[in-house]
């Protein structure tokens, strides 16, 4: 009975065909997946008859200039990573300056220009020999110079677009978010040259100033630039704003201003442009009619920190500098706060959304985040900080070797 009842094992010998084990094959489904096959294999064929003709037919077009224009707009039209760090470090450089950019911070020193992405990834680095660098962002490209020397490049968030060297000293340069930038340089002759240049960078236009060109700006849209400059006269100085639409000599607006110098202008993010002088400020929208204005000949402004949604001055109130007043305006030119702080004032930054905060102030021991409507926060840190930014993932310190986050655990 136990050896009728032993299991009957197979032979190890036979072998086993996966025929053998599907019984039921559906021929629907073996035609479907043969007409996906061939289907496939159609379109591999046509691609790389598409491809030849493409090659055969405009291959002359392909050039390296057009490659350049692919990488400009490359990863523009995509959102960054929303990702945030605590602390970035990196090899420190003399002079080092940083500046928000795509979500990330944007890093010059004297030998590189480097982004930091918003993830703490360095998303590019170049070999750049400024002795003072300055950089200046928009929402799609970066730009960089040093004042009074001539070589200046321009990047998108992943490469380096262009480099050219220009006929004088820069003194000044802005960028737009189409692509198209201003440049302001001193010639040889001890005159001034601002060159306009396209979303293409190629120049569309010379402006000759024979006054002191202090600082130029383009519009978000690069269809205005703004040339502020210092006029000399027998006893003061006075201000000179010139207005002119990209591509036309002649100006849309001509203003002087007597016994002021300009200190800074630029386009906010509506298209409103700003001026600063040591004694007043002045709102314009884009027909140019005066939106705010207010004298500060008793206050005079010592420290800006501008985006293109917001604006912080900081004026002093006091002859040691120990009680300054704050304003905060937004993109349409309405101030948003105005407050006084009695504590010395080493820099303001201007907030990434004037919805959370209406700026953000640096004294010798902490960092204040100003409230419209509630208290101040305030933060204490040590160490030389170069500049504060307002980033994606909140307020950034940064310093000659490294970045980290003001209101995080690593301070």
């Amino acid at each position: 009975m136990a050896a009728e009842q032993t299991e009957k094992r197979p032979d190890p010998k036979r072998r086993i065909n996966v025929s053998d084990r599907i019984k039921n094959e559906n021929p629907y489904y073996i035609k479907v997946s043969e007409r996906y096959r061939a289907a496939g294999f159609l379109l591999l064929v046509l691609f790389a008859v598409f491809a030849g003709v493409m090659l055969f037919r405009f291959g002359e077009n392909i050039t390296y200039d057009n490659l350049v224009y692919l990488a400009r707009d490359f990863n523009t039209a995509m959102g960054t990573d929303q990702g945030s760090f605590s602390e970035v470090r990196f090899t420190e450089q003399d002079e080092m300056t940083f500046i928000p950019f795509r979500d990330g911070v944007a890093a010059a020193g004297s030998n590189d220009v480097f982004l930091i992405g918003p993830s703490g990834d360095t998303e590019f680095s170049y070999t750049e020999n400024y002795t003072v660098p300055v950089l200046v962002s928009s929402e799609k490209y970066l730009l960089s110079y040093s004042p009074g020397g001539r070589n200046y490049s321009i990047y998108s968030s992943v490469t380096r677009l262009s480099s050219k060297e220009t006929a004088g000293e820069i003194v000044s340069a802005d960028m737009s978010d189409t692509g198209a930038y201003v440049i302001a340089f001193r010639t040889s002759s001890g005159k001034y040259d601002v060159e306009v240049y396209g979303d293409n960078f190629k120049r569309i236009m010379t402006v000759h100033k024979d006054k002191h060109v202090i600082d130029s700006a383009i519009s978000p849209d690069g269809k205005s630039i703004a040339i502020v400059s210092a006029v000399e006269g027998d006893l003061d100085v006075s201000a000179e704003i010139f207005v002119a639409a990209a591509g036309e000599s002649e100006p849309l607006f001509r203003k002087t201003t007597a016994s002021s110098v300009p200190l800074a202008a630029g386009y906010m993010s509506t298209g409103n442009l700003y001026v600063i002088y040591d004694d007043r400020f002045e709102f314009y929208d884009g027909s140019m009619e005066i939106l705010y204005s207010e004298d500060l000949s008793a206050t005079p402004p010592s420290c800006c920190g501008v985006s293109s949604s917001a604006l912080v001055i900081c004026c002093r109130e006091n002859a040691l500098g120990t009680k300054n007043r704050i304003r905060t305006f937004d993109a349409d030119g309405k101030l948003i706060y105005n407050e006084q702080l009695s504590s010395g004032v080493l820099e303001v930054a201007p907030p990434r959304d004037a919805e959370s905060a209406a700026g953000y102030v640096r004294t010798a021991s902490e960092i204040i985040k100003l409230v419209s409507d509630g208290e101040n926060e305030s933060v204490s840190y040590t160490g030389d900080v170069v500049r504060m930014i307002d980033s994606a993932g909140g307020l950034l310190i940064c310093r000659n070797g490294s970045v980290s986050k003001a209101f995080g655990e690593s301070e």
